[in-house]
């Protein structure tokens, strides 16, 4: 009976069955993904640090120029790796060395002018040296003079001697006394040339030092036209053409430093209770597959991502929505990995980070 409907069974029915029979086990595969699925969305959610929510950050600093100036030659190219010092940038410096030679001509110009100044004040000082040596000679005449007068005064009076002795006396004892008052105000100008052309010595070593001072400025704006890398890293794309004008503070491009590259993870409120200094996480990269990187939890934030917006939220006024908020966390490469795996890594990767 059974051989006779087996017998029966024709292809078509076979086929039917067939058919029936993979979609049941198509059907099953998907609910046993499906759960697979959901058990592991549920282990990752209460892993209390897994989150997508992170890339690789590092230094990325802009290289500006600090004069204005025509590019003269350009010696690197786009992405280059670069060491600190090697020269990057040429600008025309015609201009800049004349800046040099003028400040020099005129620090010159104020060390000539000073060294007049001071002679000024040497001759001012032996002018008045030579007065006062003349004072005390004259002071000394005036005095036996004056005693000289007084003596033949009394003589006079007493009619011991003729008029005219006594007449002579006195105009010599007058014309002294007429010499020392002028001696006397010769020496106050003698000293206040002296106190001016003193002053005179302070303003030329001013202008000494102004004119250092412009000579260093030259000296530096001459070497600002030369623009080297400020660290080993790898250059940005480039934008610059040999001619082209650029301004102070103009950025040229901007310069990746190789090393120090850390993770930037951003975990919510309900994870952060689980986060903290010094746990060991491991970290994996959407575009180098196969890899597991090694991490520790270096720093965290002291307010949310959305402080340090440059348009913070404000909840003050109009209907509030609560946003569930992100800390950022800052995950740094332990020793553990490998210099050839850490050479892969680029800024602004994305990263998933796990429990280990």
């Amino acid at each position: 009976m059974n051989t006779e409907n087996k017998q029966a069974i024709s292809p078509k029915e076979k086929k039917r069955r067939l058919k029936i029979y993979s979609i049941n086990l198509f059907s099953i595969l998907i609910i046993l993904g499906a759960i697979a699925w959901g058990l592991s969305t549920y282990f990752q959610l209460n892993n209390s640090v897994y989150t997508e929510d992170a890339q690789i950050d590092g230094h990325i600093n802009p290289v500006s120029t600090k004069i204005t100036g025509y590019l003269k030659d350009i010696r690197f190219k786009e992405h280059q790796t670069v060491h600190k010092g090697d020269t990057l940038v040429i600008l025309e410096n015609d201009e800049y060395k004349i800046q040099v030679e003028n400040a020099l001509a005129a620090l010159a110009d104020a060390r000539a002018g000073n060294s007049v100044v001071k002679t000024e004040v040497e001759i001012a000082r032996n002018s008045q040296n030579i007065a006062d040596a003349n004072i005390e000679e004259l002071k000394t005449r005036l005095e036996n003079a004056e005693v000289n007068y007084k003596r033949f005064k009394e003589l006079m009076d007493k009619d011991a001697i003729a008029v005219y002795q006594y007449e002579q006396v006195k105009t010599d004892y007058e014309s002294l006394k007429a010499k020392y008052k002028a001696l006397t105000a010769q020496k106050v100008g003698s000293h206040l040339t002296t106190q001016e052309t003193s002053r005179k010595t302070g303003i030329n070593e001013a202008a000494i030092l102004r004119a250092k001072a412009a000579l260093n400025l030259a000296k530096l704006n001459l070497s600002y036209t030369v623009i080297v890398a400020p660290y080993d890293g790898i250059l940005g794309r480039v934008t610059l053409e040999e001619g082209q004008l650029v301004q102070a503070g103009q950025q040229l491009f901007n310069i990746v430093r190789d090393q120090q590259k850390w993770v930037t993870a951003n975990y919510t409120e309900n994870q952060m209770k689980q986060v903290a200094l010094g746990k060991k996480v491991k970290l994996t990269v959407d575009a180098i597959p196969n890899t597991v990187y090694q991490g520790e939890i270096k720093a965290i934030s002291e307010a949310t991502g959305s402080k340090y917006s440059s348009i913070p939220v404000d909840n003050s006024t109009g209907n509030f929505v609560k946003v569930q908020q992100r800390i950022p966390v800052r995950i740094e490469f332990s020793s553990d990995n490998k210099e050839e795996d850490l050479k892969k890594l680029m800024v602004g990767l994305n990263v998933v980070v796990n429990s280990i």
